[in-house]
């Protein structure tokens, strides 16, 4: 655990002995930085960072509404994402008790989107799950209507079934967010009872995802062939060359076989077996992989473990806390970046530096690092590797902003390292990236290629309509790419207005709503097109109002 007095310690320690130390020896030089509505709710979304909740509040409306308008059409199952229709004995179900437990299901799915919007911003890992949540809610409110209506119970069980694929992943999701409010805990386990029991009643059982699971598997199988390729380039010389790559194929061959069996529509036992079995495969591939201390294998490894991760979700696997070994790994990596900084910083390039108490904000830094590395050393439990983390990116502000001053290209790219394996660090720990981590000249782009396909598609719906709707309509579309256009350009000046940012953000957002307003209008069959583009279009904008607060 992080403890100020070992920490005073440790610096004590740096000190004392910084004369014959190559970081310490660095120092001395230096001497010489929702509300969501519910169609009929109200809630009010607190932050205390946010000053215009209304806009949140909008945003997750508009959410809503596009969800609600994408799925009220009749249900028809196809392709592999959805399971086949049940065979069900409708003599052993109780239709009453299906519409009551639905209903109590849609009712908490409601009262949890509220729920997660107030705690929005001061958990910042809930903000990714929100529009699922949504989706849930939207979908449970449309089938409780349908049940009231229909007795077609086959109809009833398959549309759940869907249900059931979004939320056993969204909700193992939710239950992995550190800092998740008593509310929200008590809402999702609720609503768990109310979906295993709801799969009883409706014979249904548990429903993967499988188009998106199959997608995770090949995009594994892929980072598996790349790293076997980075093997036989990086280990060209080592003896042990052959015996990894043959190694390697071999686990890229059981993920394969994963593949093969989500195609063959196997059972969730058998491939969640198969799964496992790779997982073992894996983790002893990568455990001979990590002494060799390569950059390159590193960022081949880490690929995979992020594939692994959502691979765990959509299979509802319990997530395994933090790998020692490799949290081990990575921070030794750390260390070593760091100390390579020290090392190359030249005595020339150090006096040219502003005035600034470069001793204790070199000796704060170099001793977190040292205080996480004994964490680690000691084996002690996540949260206490979370807290030791923390005050290494408090103090890697500091230190990061004052030697990016420094006019080396060399320096900079060794800082550039040493940000890159805090961040990775930050992944294999799982902790939320913080809102100045996002990267706002992607997120417009992607805003930029959605945009267009909403033009593309409202054009076939416009040919339909009046002359001068249709020109109304076009110009609300082409002004929001406009401003999403100059909001890039903002951003990527240098340095870019934080103040500037803001308000062209403020006319995206208002733009944004112009556009809705009149894509809602759409009945049409390219209706269902438009309000999938806008769910994607509007989810970017919350995270560009989390990034930009």
């Amino acid at each position: 655990m992080y403890s100020r007095f070992r920490h005073t310690i440790s610096n004590h320690k740096l000190r004392k002995d910084f004369k014959s130390f190559g970081p310490q020896m660095m120092v001395i030089l230096l001497v010489s930085g929702l509300t969501l509505t519910c169609l009929n709710q109200t809630a009010q979304a607190q932050s205390p960072n946010d000053g215009n909740s209304k806009l949140v509040n909008d945003l997750l409306r508009l959410l809503e509404k596009s969800e609600l308008a994408t799925r009220d059409r009749e249900y028809k199952p196809s392709g592999l994402y959805l399971p086949p229709a049940p065979q069900l004995n409708s003599s052993r179900i109780n239709i009453n008790e299906v519409r009551k437990t639905l209903d109590e299901f849609s009712k908490d799915s409601s009262a949890l989107a509220l729920s997660l919007n107030r705690v929005m911003y001061q958990v910042p890992g809930v903000r990714e799950y929100v529009a699922d949540v949504l989706k849930v809610r939207a979908r449970a409110s449309i089938l409780v209507d349908r049940v009231n209506r229909t007795s077609d119970l086959n109809q009833i069980a398959a549309e759940y079934g869907e249900i059931d694929q979004l939320w056993r992943v969204v909700s193992l999701q939710l239950e992995n967010v550190r800092g998740l409010d008593r509310e929200s805990q008590s809402l999702i386990a609720r609503m768990n009872l109310a979906d295993r029991k709801l799969g009883d009643l409706l014979q249904t059982g548990p429903q993967l995802k499988r188009t998106e699971l199959l997608t995770q598997t090949s995009a594994l199988s892929n980072a598996l062939g790349i790293l076997v390729e980075d093997i036989e380039i990086e280990l060209s010389r080592e003896p042990q060359k052959f015996e990894l790559v043959r190694a390697g194929q071999e686990v890229e061959q059981r993920m394969i076989q994963v593949s093969n069996l989500i195609i063959d529509r196997q059972s969730y036992d058998v491939i969640k077996r198969e799964y496992l079995a790779f997982r073992d495969s894996w983790n002893s591939f990568a455990t001979r992989l990590r002494p060799y201390h390569n950059r390159i294998l590193s960022r081949g490894i880490q690929r995979v473990v992020q594939q692994d991760r959502s691979i765990q979700e959509l299979l509802w696997l319990p997530q395994d806390g933090a790998n020692m070994q490799e949290i081990a790994h990575l921070t030794e990596a750390l260390k070593r970046d760091v100390d390579e900084f020290y090392r190359r910083a030249t005595l020339r390039l150090l006096i040219s530096l502003p005035p600034a108490n470069y001793i204790a904000t070199s000796d704060e830094f170099y001793g977190t690092v040292e205080n996480l590395i004994d964490t680690v050393n000691h084996n002690e439990s996540t949260n206490n590797l979370i807290t030791s983390f923390s005050y290494i990116e408090q103090s890697w502000k500091d230190f990061s902003a004052m030697f990016h001053t420094v006019e080396s290209p060399a320096a900079l790219q060794l800082l550039d390292k040493v940000d890159n394996s805090i961040n990775t660090l930050r992944i294999s720990l799982r902790i939320e990236q913080p809102s100045e981590s996002i990267d706002l000249a992607k997120l417009i782009v992607a805003l930029e290629t959605q945009s267009t396909q909403l033009s593309v598609i409202a054009e076939q719906w416009l040919a339909t309509e009046s002359p001068s709707f249709r020109q109304s309509t076009q110009n609300s579309i082409r002004d929001f790419s406009n401003t999403a256009h100059e909001l890039h350009r903002l951003i990527l000046m240098q340095p870019a207005s934080t103040a500037l940012v803001r308000s062209k953000s403020s006319e995206l957002f208002e733009s944004w709503f112009q556009v809705h307003d009149k894509i809602s209008r759409c009945e049409t069959r390219e209706k269902y097109q438009l309000q999938e583009t806008a769910v994607r279009i509007t989810q970017m904008l919350m995270d560009l109002r989390y990034a930009t607060k």
